[in-house]
């Protein structure tokens, strides 16, 4: 926040004295001040790192750095990256939001448990590093569309996440596969990842097809970003 201080110049008016009879006559000028402006306080607000929330209580990441108790765990939003492009897999139109990358702390002995069939069967352990992707799909023609979602992630150290088999996260758009018509789904997907410095992910976006006659029509997609 920037401040400016406002200062007032200051003038001098030097007089000179003239002589008249021999005596010297002082003037009755005075030197003339301008008044100095004072500066104003600026406005300030609190610096705050707390994630927002939503009318419902909900805690909204929005910025590296911010931690927060969600179900008893302790979470960091450790990067983030805000997208808002569109991926055509015709005829849908896939709207990716945003990516994070979380991290999770004091997790229960029950939580660790529910997490292993979505790490290879692996036990959790103190801290969970996790990526979160939303993002939206709408159907632009009235026939039936089928789609499977987002297919695979791979990351810059070398993981490859069958986010299929492998998405924690479930939405009401993961109960049906099917588009009946012109209509557009919100979706959520998370997955465990090996690494929290990753910086950049690639994503395979499954193909649609008929919802009818299941043939093929539009081909997978390949998009990758970075953090």
């Amino acid at each position: 926040m920037k401040k400016y201080l406002l200062m007032g110049m200051t003038t001098l008016l030097v007089v000179g004295l003239a002589a008249c009879g021999g005596k010297e006559e002082p003037t009755n000028a005075e030197p003339e001040k301008e008044k100095q402006e004072e500066a104003k306080p600026a406005e300030q607000k609190p610096v705050s790192n707390e994630p927002e929330k939503t009318t419902n209580g909900d805690i909204v990441f929005t910025e590296a750095g911010q931690k927060g108790n969600v179900d008893g765990e302790t979470l960091e939003l450790l990067k983030i990256k805000t997208i808002n492009e569109t991926i055509d897999i015709a005829p849908l139109k896939i709207t990716v939001q945003d990516i994070k990358l979380f991290k999770s702390t004091n997790i229960s002995e029950a939580t660790k448990q529910s997490y292993v069939p979505y790490n290879d069967n692996k036990q959790i352990s103190d801290e969970l590093i996790y990526v979160q992707i939303q993002y939206t799909v709408e159907n632009l023609e009235e026939k039936n569309i089928g789609w499977n979602g987002l297919s695979t992630a791979v990351t810059d150290k070398g993981q490859q996440i069958d986010v299929t088999t492998k998405d924690f996260v479930y939405t009401d758009a993961d109960s049906d596969p099917m588009f009946l018509g012109k209509v557009k789904k919100e979706f959520a997907d998370g997955f465990i990842v090996n690494n929290a410095d990753i910086s950049k992910i690639k994503f395979i976006w499954s193909h649609t097809y008929d919802g009818n006659a299941y043939e093929q029509l539009g081909k997978e997609q390949q998009v990758e970003y970075e953090f």
